[in-house]
């Protein structure tokens, strides 16, 4: 087995944790990836895998090599595969995993465009908060928002993904506007369960961070709802721009704590690997990238 060859099995068996699905992924037995791992493990004089009956982990060498590997098989196999992938036109079943509410609100007309431009594509868009596992559930790739927790998958940032603060000129007026994420701590706020910490606001000015521990005696699930609510009057919410941006347009709702910034988020396509990456996947991701260049 050739260095590349090797590497590529190191990479797929710590993306995959297992050394079956990596062997099956790349044509070998278990045994066979077992030995050329070992016999990888001797090249570079360090153990790079913990082994169990039930799981494989990396060690700190294996970590460090994978950090330094990763980069280099994905330019490697890009430019690979983009030489076959030139000559094919894109087909197939794409399966997407996103958001409910992005993906009903955001996602589906660029969706429509991407069909529109390959028509031997067969989009199957699943909407779902939870966090779907990739590979055990068949994806070929999932759009995300907020922060990426560290992981084996790939990721491709696609735009900013900004934070609003607001509520309803009539809360405002009843309650009074906070200037200060302090004062945070005596409103009403709207609780969004999607959200990792949803007690827990963080705001930045220049160098200054605060974090603002929130109650409220609403919570639920949703970007759209959470805005919904706060036009409502139920209280103050923190939800992306993009869900605020058509309440705050007629009035419904208006912006607060302007002065300070909410915790930042991104917009990530993510996918389980650039091994032998379907060139639909690739040209959805691109396709992603130009649709939301301008942000959201």
């Amino acid at each position: 087995m050739d260095r590349i060859d090797a590497f590529r099995l190191f990479t797929a068996v710590a993306e995959l944790e297992s050394f079956t699905r990596a062997a099956d992924r790349l044509g070998l037995t278990p045994g066979a990836a077992s030995k050329q791992i070992a016999a990888l493990e001797d090249r570079v004089q360090a153990r790079l895998l913990e082994r169990t009956t039930r799981s494989v982990r990396l060690t700190d060498a294996g970590r460090a090599l994978l950090d330094r590997v990763r980069p280099w098989i994905a330019e490697y196999e890009a430019i690979e595969n983009g030489l076959v992938a030139d000559q094919a036109a894109a087909a197939g079943v794409l399966r997407i995993s996103a958001p409910v509410d992005f993906g009903a609100n955001r996602l589906v007309e660029p969706v429509t465009a991407f069909m529109d431009r390959w028509p031997h594509v067969e989009v199957r868009l699943e909407l779902a908060d939870r966090m779907v596992d990739l590979v055990d559930e068949g994806y070929d790739l999932a759009v995300r928002l907020g922060h990426l927790t560290d992981s084996s998958l790939i990721a491709k940032r696609l735009a900013d993904a900004p934070m609003s603060v607001v509520a309803s000129p009539a809360y405002l007026e009843r309650h009074g506007e906070p200037q200060h994420p302090g004062e945070l701590a005596r409103h009403a706020c709207i609780i969004d369960r999607n959200k990792p910490a949803p007690n827990l606001w963080k705001f930045t000015r220049g160098d200054e961070s605060v974090e603002a521990k929130i109650t409220g005696r609403l919570s639920l699930n949703g970007a759209y709802a959470s805005v919904a609510a706060a036009c409502a009057g139920a209280g103050i919410a923190c939800s992306p721009a993009w869900a605020a941006k058509p309440a705050l347009a007629d009035g419904r709702c208006r912006e607060i704590l302007t002065g300070w910034a909410p915790d930042h988020r991104d917009l990530w396509a993510v996918f389980p690997s650039n091994r032998y990456l379907a060139h639909r996947v690739r040209l959805f991701v691109d396709h992603l990238a130009e649709q939301f260049k301008d942000g959201l």
